[in-house]
């Protein structure tokens, strides 16, 4: 599991973008892809205004949980204010986050290691942390949505 093949497997779904199943999801595909996107190019703007220098470890019993199972459980957070859309999503607006996504993503890898961003959750995390936290995010996101669009 890495960012980079959740990016893919986010392209490959914008076609589905409108697509819901209530018994999966209050929320459709866009709001989730929308969602993930917003978190991916947040945590990398946070990545790239952090000073390295203040960076200190942090632990929690739930981060610790998520990281070594790679897996959040469904419905246990409410997603913060900044990361949901409260409009329409397009599905040009998705594509334009992935745009934004995919160079965010190429900038931050060259970050110096104790780049990072402070969770509500979690805590401080560091590059390498938050790399692998948006990519358990994401593909947390991406089995609801496979879950949307598999066959009754």
């Amino acid at each position: 599991m890495n960012i980079d093949n959740s990016i893919i497997a986010i392209e490959k779904l914008i076609p589905s973008f409108d697509k819901k199943k209530l018994t999966i999801s209050t929320a459709n595909v866009a709001w989730h892809l929308d969602h993930s996107l917003k978190v991916i190019n947040n945590v990398c703007e946070a990545l790239s205004k952090s000073k390295p220098e203040n960076y200190k470890s942090t632990s929690s019993f739930i981060k610790s949980y998520v990281l070594i199972t790679g897996s959040i459980p469904r419905g246990k957070a409410k997603a913060p204010k900044n990361v949901v859309e409260k409009g329409v999503i397009t599905k040009e607006s998705i594509e334009e986050q992935l745009v934004e996504a995919k160079k965010h993503l190429n900038k931050i890898k060259k970050l110096p290691a104790k780049s990072h961003f402070t969770h509500p959750y979690f805590g401080m995390l560091p590059l390498k942390t938050s790399l692998r936290f948006l990519a358990i995010h994401t593909n947390h996101h991406l089995k609801i949505v496979k879950a949307i669009l598999k066959k009754s």
